[in-house]
């Protein structure tokens, strides 16, 4: 079920930001301000300088004329999205962490992992910009030659927008949800947290799909989409919560003698690192 629903998470994150008030608003202003110059100046330069030749280089690769130019336009708006999701997660990914927590904490769901990691006699980590930092350096290293390799899809209307976000979404998915795999399912590694993708795929390309169509439209994207993305990864983050843990009220409780190979999709690898999670020193 949460394969599918996922593809909704970002619009409801849109709610969640929307209708959290000051409290989350206040962190979108200072990315608003460097989005808006960005977009300006990025759209001014491409334009000027990327939109002819890319329409030329079309129609002498025989494209129909007007397919051309309507294509090239779409590479440019492309490209100025790109320029603006790595400015916006390389300066304010610690951003999107607090406004993910956030939504976690409104949820009881931090209180409640603050509680495990005392009882196993570990602190649970706070937001740390220059941490954050590292973190979204690391999976730009891996996003950005896929996005720009792909980036001739955006040359084919509709089509190859779609294709784009497919190909790039599910490792947005992944940096938005990989800090919460850290602290509450303690999987450190890439192939820890890539066993627990996998059979979760459906979710993870999903949801970052949406997301990152979202985040394509010009001024909103980085405006409004690029925080409520966020957002909408928190509701993510409590679905799979929900497969190690019951919510009575605003209380959560871990489930009595639960083991990984109960959570649908867990493989026997990440079954021992699980319950050996479960278990408090």
């Amino acid at each position: 079920m949460v394969q599918v629903a996922a593809a909704t998470f970002p619009i409801l994150g849109i709610g969640l930001f929307l209708g959290g008030g000051p409290k989350l608003w206040k962190e979108v202003v200072c990315p608003i301000i460097v989005s808006l110059l960005s977009t300006i100046i990025s759209l001014v330069v491409l334009f000027s300088a990327a939109l002819e030749p890319q329409a030329s280089a079309l129609i002498n690769a025989r494209w129909p004329g007007w397919i051309a130019w309507i294509s090239a336009i779409l590479l440019v708006l492309a490209e100025t999205a790109l320029v603006n999701i790595i400015l916006m997660l390389v300066l304010f990914g610690c951003v999107q962490s607090k406004l993910h927590r956030a939504i976690l904490e409104e949820k009881g769901i931090m209180e409640q992992l603050r509680t495990e990691c005392a009882q196993e006699g570990r602190s649970l980590p706070e937001v740390n910009c220059a941490r954050d930092l590292g973190h979204n350096i690391l999976f730009l290293l891996g996003r950005i030659p896929l996005m720009i390799i792909t980036l001739p899809l955006h040359g084919i209307p509709v089509l190859g927008q779609v294709a784009w976000v497919l190909l790039n979404g599910w490792i947005y998915s992944w940096e938005l949800e990989a800090e919460f795999m850290v602290f509450a399912r303690n999987l450190h590694g890439c192939k820890q947290q890539w066993r627990f993708i996998k059979p979760r795929c459906g979710a993870f390309v999903g949801f970052g799909a949406v997301a990152m169509a979202l985040e394509l439209i010009p001024f909103v994207g980085p405006w409004i989409f690029f925080a409520s993305n966020a957002c909408g990864a928190a509701v993510m983050s409590e679905q799979w919560f929900k497969e190690t843990h019951t919510r009575n009220g605003t209380v959560w409780t871990k489930k009595p003698n639960l083991h990984a190979s109960a959570v649908l999709g867990c493989s026997s690898s990440e079954e021992t690192t699980q319950t050996d999670a479960s278990n408090p020193i």
